[in-house]
């Protein structure tokens, strides 16, 4: 059964990600390329697509961010606001064929220029949606992160046909699982993951158990889609995932790409998730006053 709150929405939604190969810092080419996606997921039925982060403009840093401990140059001269050229590019095929597009870019400050954000526009049938920047930011000596960006600071829902959607970017989503749970209490149903997950021992069970983990963990769905290929030294695994609870089944995964470019998809039903929501009603449950008393004591005692 449909809650009520979620009754005026869509009952299924069919979500495409792109396991996506950047070419590093030429937009104009990874744009036509986002393009050639989006044409492709429409003409499968898909209504919402997901590109990795960074997607626009490739993720990695310049050499001078780790050798200087400097801003990068590349993400410095490709970042654009939001709205901008590339927001206006995609909104229009969004317009065109009645479909959602979230995708991963570097974003100017409109105020000022020197302050960029690793940021995923979303934009539908009427146009630009909304932008969510990433919250939490890589730091060195594992990534450059924190010296090209400025952390994001807000938490959004975002309203569509097919009901509230969060989204977040990366090591927002693998190691923030409080951030998943806010999204899901304010009434997601389903969570965007852009994500440039590199290559290593491990990864792959990594992508694949914790979007179904993050998904079992809220009663959710939750997307990743994640690059693809070799940019300047980084290498990207893919293997986008679409997970989540279908009772009495707590964590099956419905698509999942390999490591080549290319889109898979699902068609997610709200009504199942409903089901399980029926089943195990974990937000009665939740022991929120004690938990936010916790954070709140943790802040006291750190100052």
């Amino acid at each position: 059964m449909i809650p009520k709150r979620y009754e005026k929405y869509e009952k299924v939604v069919t979500v495409a990600c792109v396991n996506f190969a950047t070419t590093w810092g030429n937009k104009a080419t990874n744009l036509a390329r986002m393009k050639a996606h989006i044409e492709s997921a429409v003409a499968v039925g898909s209504n919402i697509i997901v590109f990795p982060e960074l997607a626009l403009n490739g993720y990695e840093c310049g050499e001078e961010s780790k050798r200087d401990g400097r801003s990068c140059t590349m993400h410095h001269e490709t970042a654009e606001p939001v709205p901008g050229p590339a927001t206006d590019a995609i909104a229009g095929l969004a317009r065109q064929h009645g479909v959602y597009i979230v995708f991963g870019m570097a974003e100017r400050d409109k105020a000022n220029p020197d302050v960029h954000y690793i940021s995923a526009p979303v934009v539908g049938p009427e146009g630009l949606i909304g932008v969510y920047r990433k919250l939490n930011l890589g730091t060195p000596p594992l990534n450059t992160e924190s010296i090209c960006f400025q952390r994001g600071n807000e938490l959004p829902v975002f309203e569509t046909e097919y009901g509230p959607i969060g989204v977040q970017v990366c090591y927002d989503f693998w190691r923030m699982p409080e951030q998943s749970r806010l999204l899901a209490l304010e009434g997601a149903r389903l969570i965007i993951n852009p994500t440039a997950s590199t290559a290593g021992d491990g990864k792959i069970e990594f992508m694949t158990l914790l979007t179904k983990s993050r998904a079992t963990e809220n009663h959710i769905y939750c997307a990743s889609a994640n690059l693809v290929g070799k940019e300047r030294t980084f290498s990207y695994y893919g293997y986008s995932t679409i997970a989540g609870p279908v009772f009495p089944r707590t964590m099956p995964v419905f698509a999942q790409a390999a490591e080549t470019e290319g889109i898979v998809t699902a068609a997610l039903n709200f009504e199942s998730l409903h089901r399980m929501d029926e089943i195990n009603q974990w937000k009665k449950s939740y022991r929120r006053e004690l938990i936010s008393g916790e954070f709140a004591r943790l802040k006291l005692e750190q100052g």
